[in-house]
């Protein structure tokens, strides 16, 4: 009898059963801050239908960055949201044109939201990265000064505009939880300022950061 109510007693199923199932891993979350330098390409900007030869100053700038890459794809393939700020010199130099005397300058400041989908490799201690992003980028150009023979504007000038963005990257673990990043991006977008003499500019830049971040 004793025996029989043992058998009677033992586990049912394997929900019942006292040795509990290992836990399921979760998301890979990290967050970063960053600083960076902007080598623009020089991109004839184009005032009042006519384009300027114009130089592109470099420059420079700094955002903050977040991230989740997801157990159910391995940890290789994420998603990405940034924010960052940059800004640049810009100088079209004095030409003669249909119009008579021609010229522009100002300061462009852009702060761009990013999404991005990340593709990394899930190492230890240094994880390779890649990916590619679009969003919006809102631009101002201030202390702008353009003219175009008779015609001039001047003041601040503001665009919001898409934008685009490559980029890969290395992230090296100090700990568990601390890392330090280097990236390289190239960055796109197209900005078209309103106004009198309407002037517009594609931006196209070569972007390095070193920032610093935490894994979770």
């Amino acid at each position: 009898m004793g025996a029989l109510c043992l058998l009677t007693q033992a586990p049912a199923n394997a929900e019942d059963s006292p040795v509990a199932a290992a836990p399921a891993e979760g998301p890979e979350i990290y967050a970063a801050i960053y600083v960076l330098g902007s080598l623009a390409k020089n991109r004839n900007m184009n005032v009042g239908g006519d384009e300027l030869s114009t130089t592109v100053h470099n420059g420079g700038g700094g955002g903050f960055k977040a991230g989740v890459f997801p157990a159910f794809a391995g940890y290789v393939v994420g998603i990405q949201a940034r924010s960052f700020g940059l800004g640049h010199g810009v100088t079209a130099s004095a030409s003669t044109g249909p119009s008579g005397m021609q010229s522009g300058k100002g300061t462009l400041l852009a702060w761009t939201t990013m999404v991005s989908l990340i593709v990394q490799y899930p190492g230890g201690r240094l994880k390779p990265y890649a990916g590619i992003g679009a969003r919006w980028a809102s631009s101002y150009l201030v202390d702008a000064q353009f003219t175009k023979g008779a015609v001039s504007q001047s003041g601040t000038l503001r665009d919001t505009s898409v934008a685009l963005q490559y980029l890969a990257g290395l992230r090296a673990h100090l700990t568990e939880s601390v890392f330090l990043f280097g990236e390289y991006k190239y960055f796109a977008s197209r900005y078209q300022w309103g106004g009198s003499l309407e002037p517009s500019l594609d931006l196209r830049t070569h972007i390095i950061a070193v920032g610093v971040g935490l894994a979770f």
